[in-house]
Parts: structure tokens; sequence; C-alpha cells
């Protein structure tokens, strides 16, 4: 089953559904969508909770975390909704890993007691963000007891829009964990754990940052000479993840950072999706494979095949982000076709209800030159907005 939710359904993932007559989940979201509902193999929520309460692994992909909440209000005690809990909450996350990463400096705060918090106690530099969580709300690195202060400052504006946008299974901002920065480079992974409990990456992506202090999704990129460097390697830890709680037919989008020694440490992992806002489109431009067909139909993509066939150039998916220092009842305009005439190769535009959502447009693209994957992060989206 499928369930589409906010905020933003592909076109892709619609027209994938709909030429395999897969079973969606009839709810609000589909009205307000504006689709057309005979299209839909449509099941209703009782009929859905009574078949997949039978189901020791429910098979069930969501475009959005926001279907968390039906999945366990309706599957309270079933092994996704315990897959769930266990990875939306990034501090039962970490008392996970402690077997893998003993020595791992972290500590799990309520956010009334922030403020009152000894910063001689706190190990910098830091990462803080909420243990329930969503995009980059929220999340801060901070380096010393000055940033600290500075931080804990704006929260409280962050943490109202992100509220405003996002239920409290996806964003809840009671508790914030602070644990030790991991220094070296970010990297993302689609990728299933299948009937059998074993996983199967669908992409690998490089998430490259402006600066230390940039912690925005501005671009993700993926090439060949990034899958074949980390395809066995994540593979392995993915696989050690899964056997520690038995997992099988979960979607997820994980997050790691390798260090100078070369140590693959997990950020997060967000259940039951790929990368969000349907971004994981991007692999039928890079790889053309669709990661909905293959995780609904518990196919393996054959790499070295794909690999062996594919062109040198470096794909992308960008993100325009709306500033958060910018009313968007004062936004008049977004200049999108000034803005795009950063990227050279666009392949695909999404572009974005800002009025209502924290981005102006998804765009879709490949590139050669490295050079202009450091202007895209150096883009100000501030200078098309009128």
């Amino acid at each position: 089953m499928f369930i589409l939710e906010k905020p933003y359904v592909s076109e892709y993932l619609v027209d994938t559904i709909i030429q395999n007559d897969w079973i969606i989940l009839d709810n609000e979201q589909i009205e307000n969508a504006g689709i057309e509902t005979d299209a839909f193999n449509l099941v209703s929520d009782n009929k859905a909770r009574n078949y997949y309460l039978k189901q020791e692994y429910p098979l069930i992909y969501s475009n959005s975390e926001n279907s968390i909440s039906w999945v366990l209000e309706n599957l309270p005690k079933s092994n996704l909704s315990e897959y769930i809990r266990l990875f939306k909450d990034k501090a039962a996350f970490r008392d996970l890993l402690k077997t893998l990463y003993p020595d791992f400096y972290y500590k799990v705060v309520d956010y009334s007691s922030l403020k009152g918090l000894n910063k001689n106690e706190i190990k910098f530099p830091v990462v803080l963000k909420p243990t329930v969580g969503f995009l980059s709300f929220g999340v801060h690195t901070i380096n010393n007891q000055n940033e600290w202060d500075t931080t804990i400052s704006k929260l409280e504006n962050e943490i109202s829009i992100a509220s405003s946008l996002y239920p409290e299974n996806v964003i809840n901002a009671s508790k914030f964990i602070i644990e030790e920065q991991i220094k070296g480079d970010e990297y993302a992974i689609d990728a299933y754990y299948d009937r059998n409990g074993s996983v199967v990456i669908l992409n690998v992506f490089e998430h490259p940052f402006l600066n230390e202090k940039d912690v925005r999704d501005r671009i993700y990129i993926m090439s060949a000479s990034i899958m074949v460097r980390y395809l066995a390697k994540f593979e392995i830890l993915l696989n050690k993840i899964g056997e520690m709680k038995n997992i099988r037919n979960f979607p997820m989008h994980i997050e790691v950072r390798i260090t100078e020694n070369g140590d693959i440490i997990p950020i997060e992992i967000n259940p039951m999706r790929f990368a969000g806002w349907c971004t994981t489109d991007v692999a039928k431009y890079a790889w053309g494979i669709n990661n909905y067909e293959y995780f609904y139909k518990q196919k393996r993509p054959n790499w070295n095949s794909i690999i062996e066939k594919s062109d040198k150039n470096i794909y992308y998916f960008s993100m325009a982000e709306v500033p958060s220092n910018v009313k968007k009842d004062e936004i008049k305009n977004f200049d999108y076709d000034r803005f795009l005439a950063n990227y050279s190769n666009v392949v695909e535009v999404r572009r974005i209800n800002y009025k209502k959502n924290p981005l102006f447009a998804i765009v879709f693209g490949f590139t050669n030159n490295n050079e202009e994957i450091k202007r895209i992060l150096a883009l100000k989206t501030e200078k098309y907005i009128s």
C-alpha cells in the first residue's frame, strides 16, 4: 500500500502508482491534491487496518513522514511501528548504535532546560537538533559557549515555523539531542530492507556544504564514482543495523558521515520513505531506475551493469529554500528564470507553492563541473525575491 501525504506528491510518483494499479490509502491528501480518484485503486482506513494488522511485516511506502501518524495509530503493535518509533527518535537510535560506537558522545535534554544548561558540561563542538525532526529545522552546529547562547535564542522562532508545517510525529521540539560533531563528508542513502531482511541500496548521494556552519539541503549529488567507492561499505553497515532489529519490508533514507579515518557514522534514519519531497525521483535520470517499483516489487539493481553503462556526469537535485528571515506574505514574486540561469543542464524543475511551503523549487540536473556545484551552494535565494 502507498500513503500519499503532504507536503508534496510528484507526478512521477502518481503516474507510477496508476500504471502499476497499486493500492492507495483513501485519505484527505488524495482530495486536496485534486487528483482524479477514479484512476486510483483506493482502500479505506478500515480495510487497510484490518489487512495490515494480519501482516507480520507490512509492505507500506509513503512519500512523506506525515503518514507516520496513520501507522502508529492504526498499527500500533506492528513491526513497522516499532521501526518508526526507533528511527524517528534520534536518542533511541543513538542508544541502538552504542555497541557499534561505544565512545560516541551525546546527551538528551528537554527543550525547556536548554537555556539553563551548564555549558561547562558540554563537549564542544556539538550538533544540536530535535530528537524528532525533519529537514534541517532546529539543527545547529555549535563550536563554543558563546555560540550556544546565540543559537538558543534563535530556536523559538524556528520551532514555531516547523510546528506550523509538520505534525508532532514528524517534528517534535519537546526534547533535543546534543551530540558530538561528526567531522567528515556527509552522504545519504535511499535503501530498503527486503522481505528476507537484506538491505537493497537504490541510490547514494554526496551532500556537500558551503562551510562548516551550513546545514542546508541545498544540493545532493550522485555519480558512478561515488557509487563504486561506497556501495559495498554502506551495505555492510546497514546490514549490521538491520540484523539488530530483524528489519524487513522497510524503506528508508539514511544520512551518514565518513571521518578522515574512514569510519562511517550514521547521523539518522528517516523511516517509510526515500529522499524527501519526492527527490528520490532523481534516480530515473542518474540510473534509469524507478525507486518506487524497485521497493514495491522487491527488485535489486544490477549495479555492475548500471555503472558500466552510466555516463561520467554528476547528477543532482537542488532545493531553493525560502529564507527563514523573509516573511512569505511579503513575497510578490520569485524570479525563476534568473535563478535557474545558475544551472547548466536542467532536466526538470518543480515549482513549489512557497506561500505554504519552505521551498521555491526543486531542480534536477547534471554537470561535469565541480565549480558549478560550488556556485549552487553559494546561491542566495534572497537575490531572486521581489
